[in-house]
């Protein structure tokens, strides 16, 4: 299965080679760069907003075997220190056995921009990839060029909004993960413990922050107010890998809600 899974997305990472962008981006809606305004601290609250017609949807961070994870392409910006994209409670899909996680009709993703000194303004340029669903699938791609500076007043409503719709983070009380080699890779067990009881189906998200490694969607069993999910691990890089595991972050998903915790140490 994990296997399977990395070839689907091998295949459709391939196909975002093909020119079908100026297609997709003609059919699916629209995307921008929305400026948002300057915080106290100096650094600006920006936006990626999607305006898809309907019918089409786009993908999370961490998309499934069946979807295509979005590409920021920052270079050729200037003054800027950091960049941190919040991301609003995704949906579920499934579509001929194969799970997606995204978004369909208006996301609002908010990106939190720090520039190296408050004091000069931030040049954009940012080169967006990504993919968009409808009877089919196509890469996509946008490129925004614009300056941030203190006059900066632009989506703050959808901005302010996609800022209370991310996954609650104080939910879960622990997490521990174990993890094992199995004969292709590595199999990780979390083990998590709510702050209430859970019920329900429930999908299960374990990402780490290194392009070489792949996990897939986890098995997940609920009890009360305990929840173990079971992954398997596929690492595609060299040498040996080393996990460090404050870099682990879990998301449950079930319907428009999402529990997320960053760090799971050994069991």
């Amino acid at each position: 299965m994990l296997m399977l899974a990395h070839m689907i997305k091998i295949l459709i990472l391939i196909a975002a080679l093909f020119p079908l962008a100026s297609q997709a981006q003609e059919s699916y809606g629209n995307v921008s760069f929305l400026n948002g305004w300057q915080l106290p601290d100096g650094s600006y609250q920006a936006a990626i907003d999607f305006d898809m017609r309907p019918g089409w949807k786009t993908y999370w961070r961490a998309p499934g075997p069946g979807g295509i994870p979005p590409s920021f392409d920052w270079q050729g910006s200037d003054n800027i220190a950091d960049i941190e994209i919040l991301w609003p409670t995704p949906e579920v899909f499934e579509t001929y056995g194969l799970y997606s996680i995204g978004y369909t009709n208006h996301v609002t993703l908010p990106v939190r921009i720090t520039p190296l000194d408050a004091n000069r303004p931030v040049r954009i340029n940012l080169q967006l990839d990504f993919g968009v669903c409808s009877d089919i699938c196509v890469p996509a791609s946008a490129n925004f060029r614009t300056m941030l500076d203190a006059s900066a007043q632009q989506g703050v409503a959808d901005i302010k909004a996609a800022l209370t719709q991310g996954p609650n983070t104080t939910g879960i009380k622990t997490a521990t993960c174990t993890i094992t080699p199995n004969a292709q890779g590595f199999d990780i067990k979390a083990d998590l413990r709510f702050l209430s009881a859970i019920s329900g189906d429930r999908m299960t998200v374990v990402e780490y922050n290194n392009p070489d490694v792949w996990i897939d969607i986890a098995d997940t069993k609920v009890n009360g107010r305990d929840l173990t999910a079971v992954a398997k691990i596929g690492y595609f890089g060299k040498g040996m890998l080393v996990i460090d595991r404050s870099n682990i972050r879990i998301t449950v998903l079930k319907g428009t809600r999402a529990f997320e915790i960053t760090g799971c140490p050994a069991s």
